[in-house]
């Protein structure tokens, strides 16, 4: 499952000196993108976020960038699962202009974690269903 793609215009403040988006307000967009996605999958926002007895912080990040961003400039982000590992997910971001020109494709992986032990926890079933939704 395929969230309907996400539309943003870039406000003036995500540039640079050059007039461009900077390259870390990209993961900026991508975990609003992420927060609008889960609920979509059926993982509310407080079970994935505020959960009292799991996290998921970032592990990885990695972007490509195709085409610059600039203020102004409408844009759309389509999310999607790329894999789930017995305590990590992993999704792909790709932002597309108005044009469906690739402007950039990131990756983020997640892995699951206990709060209080701050030890690697597998991901509840629930949440692993719900992001089976989502995988390409």
């Amino acid at each position: 499952m395929e969230l309907k793609p996400l539309q943003f215009t870039v406000p003036f403040d995500e540039a640079d000196g050059e007039g461009i988006v900077f390259f870390g307000n990209y993961f900026r967009l991508a975990h609003r993108a992420l927060e609008a996605y889960l609920p979509q999958l059926g993982i509310p926002w407080k079970e994935w976020f505020a959960n009292s007895t799991l996290a998921a912080p970032l592990r990885h990040a990695e972007a490509d960038y195709m085409s610059p961003l600039k203020p102004g400039q409408t844009f759309q982000i389509s999310v999607s699962v790329e894999k789930i590992g017995d305590s990590s997910a992993h999704f792909i971001y790709e932002f597309k202009g108005e044009e469906g020109q690739a402007i950039a494709k990131l990756k983020t992986s997640h892995v699951f974690i206990h709060r209080e032990l701050k030890q690697k926890a597998s991901i509840p079933e629930s949440i692993r269903q719900s992001l089976a939704r989502g995988l390409v």
